[in-house]
């Protein structure tokens, strides 16, 4: 058992403190004026889960009812609860001060925390409430204002307070340890050790606001493995470079660890958020804006809690943290352009998260428990419309600080196609070695040829030092989103996320959740442009389809100031035969253009530049360690982090053992082999009664290491020849061959 450890007056920095000094105006808001709603919950999809019908059963709608969250903070209001705002008047059920001088909230910061999370929308008439507004709140004040300081115990014992005084099992922490940023120490070992040994309590904890600078890793104890590390969006206001894409994550934001884990796990809206502030008289001061990843964490809290209570109330299951964790990233909505490293496994998306869990098809798994080498099998139908997810999460067993590798039970997932691929968790053939939470995700719409056949799904206990080890499991098909909007040619569609669009029958009925009111089930034709869809098509049961939609006035109109997403033209692309995905994948940032304007399509592409788009476009974090070996990739160079990646993932290798070449041009049977790596999870079929290649005049001139993977891309189309019966497997592969290539992997995976 690790030894635990005693914190004595040590000055931390209040994450949104120090951000809204820097990144934001904290304005107060005038409740007696006309009032808006706050757009961070229409982006998080929570009014449909406030409102949603689906969601209310023996009169129960999901607002936090019944569930204590523990937040560890500044302070509250002025320190007395009579006089505390509106909103979190009666909502306190505890208060332990740690300061040593009263738990009053000089800066507001603990305030706006709180209301965001669970405040009631007193003050506003429910307007501006908190994600989880029927929740209860024990609050744990910490700053001491004769020293400036924040007065902690360590961090288990604050921990314990909160679960064995509190009854508190989702807590949340806006502060960090900025000495100590990325790094696995003490704090993130103690954080780990309490989870392990009280598996049912979710700690969340904030990135850090230092993302501009390039060192800016996860403020401590951000780097534990069982901590929920949320990072932070921008929001639509259009106030600042902050505040004009709602699906970019925040420059500010901090991400990633010394040791090259995914962390943040998620992100939400961080940017302008509207919540209580501390002097809450009901005159002028009601309410402010601040900005940060504290206030992002104060929104994934919130969500947490109602997805605890769904779990609890509706699915009657008492949840591990790892469940709770996984049903988040489970429904969290992938940003394109943005990469692993910066934005984790996605936005949170309450309702797409609770949706999936609310079909029928999805299977939910909690404290299932796996011993070394062991394997556990499962299996999933697919329809073949709509994509396909598996998530693992498990809470690890904590490692000591400064460790190497600070994986101590090593779980793998693996999902076999109906054809025989094998797709790994985090794109890491073999298994991922670093992290505790896995996911696969399978575009079924792109690629429908096998999807009314059967996924096979393992879990393999590869590493157990310790166990055995609790895991948790949700795998299923999931909801189609996008936005409605118009055209005068084919009028209203979907507009997804990724640039696709999809069509629905004018006729087709959609549950719509309008400005926080259920609406009812409205006609497609009769959706309002601007409004967030979430599309589970028929299926071929026979089972209708299910929409639904949330509008909200205020956000639309935020949304339509904001300049459009325009594709990137580049001078020398128009009317290039590759224009179109050039342009795709310059907007999804895998690939970018020179300084002077120009693409340049033609030009011939170096080993390490086609290893950076192989990595950016599987969204692997970057490894410099991973490249350490080849004694001609310096460890300065710009590419050393991707081809480390590319090397730890299994998808390349040197010449030789300490040999890259990065500068050396790749050619097209290179390019083919890294490619059928990634696309079969290193399962390259070999048959030696295969034709495929045989229509190849040159088909002497293509390396028999590399036949069985060409072979592979040519029968999925990956790749041709560059004439008829030419495969050309010495050529030098070009850009624009390599942007073709990757976006046509993607559609296959």
């Amino acid at each position: 058992m690790l030894n635990r450890y005693k914190l004595i007056s040590m000055v931390l920095v209040f994450l949104l403190f120090i951000s809204s000094v820097n990144y934001a105006w904290a304005g107060t808001y005038n409740i007696s004026a006309q009032p808006e709603n706050d757009v961070s919950s229409v982006i998080l999809g929570a009014p449909l889960v406030w409102n949603n019908p689906n969601f209310i059963r023996n009169g129960l709608g999901l607002n936090g009812e019944g569930q204590v969250v523990g937040v560890a903070d500044t302070g509250l209001g002025t320190g007395v609860l009579d006089t505390l705002h509106p909103d979190l008047r009666d909502k306190i059920i505890g208060v332990k001060d740690y300061s040593g001088d009263g738990w009053d909230d000089p800066f507001g910061h603990g305030t706006h925390i709180a209301a965001t999370i669970a405040g009631s929308g007193a003050q506003s008439g429910q307007r501006l409430k908190g994600i989880a507004p029927n929740a209860e709140l024990y609050f744990q004040a910490t700053h001491n204002q004769s020293t400036g300081k924040l007065e902690l115990p360590d961090l288990y014992s604050l921990l314990e307070d909160a679960y064995v005084n509190g009854g508190v099992r989702i807590h949340s922490n806006s502060w960090g340890f900025t000495e100590d940023s990325g790094i696995y120490d003490q704090n993130a070992s103690s954080l780990d050790q309490f989870v392990w040994e009280h598996p049912e309590m979710l700690v969340l904890k904030s990135a850090g606001n230092f993302g501009d600078d390039e060192s800016s890793y996860v403020t401590s104890p951000g780097s534990a493995k069982n901590t929920l590390t949320v990072g932070a969006t921008e929001s639509p206001r259009g106030i600042d470079r902050d505040s004009d894409n709602p699906y970019q994550v925040a420059a500010f934001s901090n991400r990633g660890t010394t040791d090259g884990r995914i962390k943040p796990d998620l992100v939400a809206p961080g940017t302008w958020v509207l919540s209580a502030s501390r002097d809450g008289d009901g005159e002028d001061h009601s309410y402010s804006y601040l900005s940060g990843t504290s206030m992002s964490t104060a929104l994934a809290t919130g969500s947490a809690i109602l997805t605890r209570q769904y779990f609890t109330d509706i699915k009657n299951i008492n949840p591990s943290a790892a469940l709770v964790k996984a049903a988040l990233i489970h429904g969290a909505k992938e940003l394109p352009g943005e990469s692993r490293l910066s934005q984790g496994f996605g936005l949170i998306d309450l309702h797409g998260s609770l949706m999936t869990l609310e079909n029928k098809k999805t299977a939910i798994y909690d404290n299932l428990k796996i011993n070394e080498e062991q394997q556990m099998e499962f299996e999933f139908d697919a329809s073949g419309n709509a994509p396909l997810k598996v998530t693992l999460v498990w809470s690890d067993y904590p490692q000591r600080p400064g460790a190497n590798n600070v994986l101590v039970n090593d779980l793998d997932l693996k999902v076999t196609t109906p054809d025989g691929r094998d797709l790994w968790g985090n794109n890491n053939i073999g298994g991922d070695k670093k992290n505790n939470v896995e996911v696969v995700t399978i575009d079924s719409v792109q690629s429908k040829v096998y999807s009314d056949q059967t996924y096979s799904i393992q879990i393999k206990g590869s590493d157990i030092q310790e166990g055995p080890q609790p895991f948790s499991l949700l795998f299923g098909e999931m909801p189609l989103r996008g936005e409605v909007k118009f055209s005068s040619q084919d009028g209203k569609y979907i507009d997804t996320y990724d640039g696709g669009n999809l069509d629905v029958s004018s006729e087709t009925e959609v549950l719509l959740v309008k400005n926080s009111k259920y609406d009812g089930q409205i006609p497609f034709k009769d959706i309002p442009t601007g409004t967030s869809i979430y599309y589970y098509p028929a299926s071929s049961e026979g089972e209708k389809p299910q929409l639904t939609a949330v509008y909200d006035l205020a956000y639309a109109a935020l949304k339509s100031r904001l300049k459009t997403d325009k594709p990137v033209i580049y001078l020398d692309t128009k009317n290039h035969w590759a224009e179109d995905v050039i342009s795709s994948m310059s907007r999804q940032n895998i690939l970018a253009g020179y300084p002077d304007g120009t693409f340049r399509p033609n030009e011939q592409v170096t080993r390490a530049q086609f290893a950076s788009m192989l990595v950016r476009t599987l969204k692997l974090v970057e490894s410099p360690a991973g490249a350490a070996k080849f004694h001609d990739v310096s460890p300065g160079a710009w590419y050393s982090g991707t081809i480390g990646a590319a090397v730890e993932a299994k998808l390349v290798a040197g010449y030789s053992e300490h040999t890259f070449a990065p500068n050396d041009l790749i050619t097209r049977e290179q390019m083919a082999v890294m490619i059928a790596r990634a696309l079969s999870g290193g399962k390259i079929p070999y048959d030696p009664e295969d034709k495929t290649l045989e229509h190849y005049s040159d088909l002497q001139d293509i390396s028999l290491w590399a036949r069985p993977s060409i072979s592979l891309m040519v029968n999925y189309g990956i790749t041709r020849g560059r004439e008829i019966n030419q495969f050309n497997p010495q050529g030098k592969a070009s850009r624009a061959e390599s942007a073709v290539a990757l976006q046509r992997m993607l559609q296959q995976l």
